[in-house]
């Protein structure tokens, strides 16, 4: 019965993670492992996840070998500005960490300047209270789902960057590592990357086939998938790769 269910979670796996020709997910006696279209094996994959996820069997996911897990530490709204928590936080931090998750974290942007996003980072930290990271706490930028009506939809190049930087910088003054996390479209047209390369970088590209990204340049994180399922989560969940060093 064992071997039957994890035969099941690994072609759910595959079926929403869209595995094809060029890239696979396999299980070795039940723990799966993600290999690229070279051949290269991942040397962790992981998960992200918000109150959206509901519950999550923190220690069925370690058995299937995920290994990280990034949580969301709140948000800001794209239209009022206000910011706000989330209510799976602390359940999450505590859960995957008791499993033996590494656990990294992220925090929604929609700052229009440096001095909301030093807000933002001072909110994401006071969230954490203190909780030790194995992973960056990440600042989330993204176009919002109503573009070009967002707050910060409008904002340049340059703007952008100075708010990462201005996140990151507050982030690594409290003792902890930073990061941005965005799409590979994002990173090409609306944010000056060469402005922030030094930034760890988190990226989000749901390529054709799972070829590798084209943007190759840097990325210590890889969000592979959007759609993969696997035992232990209610529903679909972001799949993520981190590749050897």
């Amino acid at each position: 019965m064992k071997k039957l269910l994890s035969f099941i979670l690994l072609l759910a796996l595959m079926l929403h993670v869209g595995i094809s020709a060029y890239a696979e997910v396999m299980s070795r006696d039940g723990v799966l492992c993600y290999i690229d279209e070279n051949g290269r094996e991942a040397a962790e994959i992981g998960l992200d996840v918000s109150f959206y996820n509901n519950q999550i069997d923190w220690q069925a996911l370690k058995d299937q070998g995920f290994s990280f897990v990034m949580i969301r530490v709140g948000g800001r709204g794209w239209g009022t500005g206000s910011i706000y928590g989330d209510r799976q936080t602390q359940a999450f931090l505590r859960g995957a960490q008791e499993a033996g998750l590494k656990v990294g974290a992220y925090f929604y942007s929609a700052a229009v300047n440096p001095t909301e996003a030093v807000e933002e980072a001072s909110e994401a930290l006071h969230t954490l209270d203190g909780f030790s990271l194995d992973l960056p706490l990440y600042i989330d930028m993204e176009l919002t789902g109503s573009y070009p009506n967002g707050r910060s939809d409008r904002l340049s190049p340059g703007e952008r960057a100075d708010i990462a930087e201005a996140f990151c910088d507050t982030v690594e003054a409290a003792g902890y590592a930073s990061g941005i996390y965005a799409s590979e479209a994002f990173l090409r047209y609306n944010i000056d990357d060469e402005a922030v390369c030094y930034i760890p970088l988190w990226m989000a590209s749901y390529t054709v086939d799972n070829h590798l990204p084209q943007y190759v340049d840097r990325y210590a994180v890889w969000q592979q998938s959007d759609s993969a399922r696997a035992g232990g989560v209610d529903g679909p969940f972001d799949f993520n790769i981190i590749f050897p060093g």
